[in-house]
């Protein structure tokens, strides 16, 4: 599935996220311990995200039935790129992912709600946004969905066979003295090296001006952004034609007040406003996310990982990415680490009196079992009075004598 969304107004008129939550209180299943969970976790991922993403971005995640996680993720959108989100799930038996992304302002507003197997999914907006993601798949769901957000320029790259290394000149720059600043870059080439439409659009002037030298006015949309496209040695291109993105425009040069300067394009976008900065708008970034961690062999299992002073503890091993670790800890708490410091040396402990085994080191917790003193053992984490193990394939708490 490929979806394209250019809109900062739902595509939706019920989500297919809220479908899901009506058909568990319809059937009574949202009032379940499974269900409340799944509720709850949900609500909890969009209210405290767990980690703020850098992008590029990529996280391996694994969902397990018997833990209805979910997880969130903070992402800081600039209006000036456009975010290429893609998903793809892996399991014995197909299953879709819910994957909605949220505006943070003074309330939660949700922008965009599918669900899917594998989709590649392109965000863009006008305005600079706090955006929301998250990741849930339905109840008694178990696989692996793999995530990776890439940041792209919304706009191409104006002059053929250039690349970011050619932007010598930049915003706010002074000219003539201090009189004026610099409305936009400058991108150094060859002269007559083919200037390029940056997006699909409309001509709207092309003229020869004392400061711009031949010019070409470029209108995206109705009422979209005005490219500015100066010093051209040439243009190829007549008031009202319309343009493809990569098409030539017109040709590199240095004309009007850039003739005493090697051959350049001064490159400009103008909104309602005025001029903006346009370099974030075709500066190109690294697309290929670092490696995942080398925690990524424990996706989806028990470790167990040393909190220090003499405390151990088993963690299941939600997510992997190039920047940390998601885990459900003793306690069933979801939590984040940039590294996990694995146990070396297994704890030792004897427990010589039958009692309870507890889900959590607390006696309040829910109980999993009977300890039986007379059968071996396995003792795999401590912390506190409590000792972890393991006694015929049930694990558990249990209070040390």
């Amino acid at each position: 599935m490929l979806l394209l969304l250019h809109s900062c107004k739902s595509v939706f008129k019920v989500s297919p996220y809220k479908t899901y939550l009506n058909k568990l209180e319809s059937t009574g299943l949202s009032k379940t311990k499974m269900g409340k969970a799944w509720v709850s976790n949900g609500e909890e991922a969009v209210r405290n995200p767990l980690k703020e993403v850098s992008i590029p971005f990529q996280e391996s995640i694994f969902f397990r039935e018997s833990s209805p996680d979910a997880l969130g993720y903070i992402i800081h959108y600039s209006s000036a790129r456009k975010v290429k989100f893609k998903v793809k799930t892996t399991a014995d038996e197909p299953f879709g992912v819910f994957i909605d992304i949220l505006e943070r302002k003074d309330q939660l507003n949700n922008l965009v709600s599918i669900q899917s197997a594998d989709t590649v999914l392109f965000y863009e907006d006008k305005q600079d946004k706090t955006l929301i993601l998250r990741l849930q798949p339905e109840l008694l769901v178990s696989g692996r969905v793999d995530l990776e957000i890439i940041d792209e320029p919304k706009l191409g790259f104006p002059v053929k066979g250039a690349s970011n290394s050619s932007i010598k000149s930049f915003w706010g720059v002074d000219r003539d003295g201090g009189v004026r600043r610099h409305e936009g870059i400058d991108i150094f080439a060859k002269r007559g090296t083919p200037v390029i439409a940056v997006e699909d659009g409309v001509i709207s002037r092309v003229q020869e001006t004392n400061l711009g030298g031949k010019v070409v006015w470029q209108r995206l949309g109705l009422f979209g952004q005005i490219i500015y496209y100066a010093h051209l040695d040439s243009q190829l291109v007549t008031a009202g034609q319309e343009v493809k993105k990569g098409e030539t425009v017109g040709l590199l040069g240095n004309t009007g007040n850039a003739k005493a300067t090697a051959p350049h394009l001064h490159f400009g976008i103008y909104i309602g406003s005025g001029a903006v900065d346009p370099l974030n708008y075709v500066l190109m970034k690294d697309t290929v996310p670092p490696k995942l961690k080398s925690e990524i062999k424990y996706l989806g299992n028990e470790v167990v990982i040393n909190r220090g002073a003499s405390s151990a503890v088993p963690v299941n091993i939600l997510s992997v990415s190039s920047e940390g670790v998601s885990y459900k800890n003793e306690f069933q708490k979801l939590e984040y680490s940039e590294k996990l410091i694995l146990l070396s040396k297994k704890p030792s402990a004897k427990i010589k009196t039958a009692r309870q085994l507890y889900k959590s080191p607390v006696e309040t917790s829910a109980p999993v079992g009977l300890f039986n003193p007379e059968k071996s053992y396995t003792v795999l984490a401590k912390t506190g009075t409590f000792v972890y193990i393991n006694q015929e394939d049930t694990k558990g708490w249990v209070l040390s004598d």
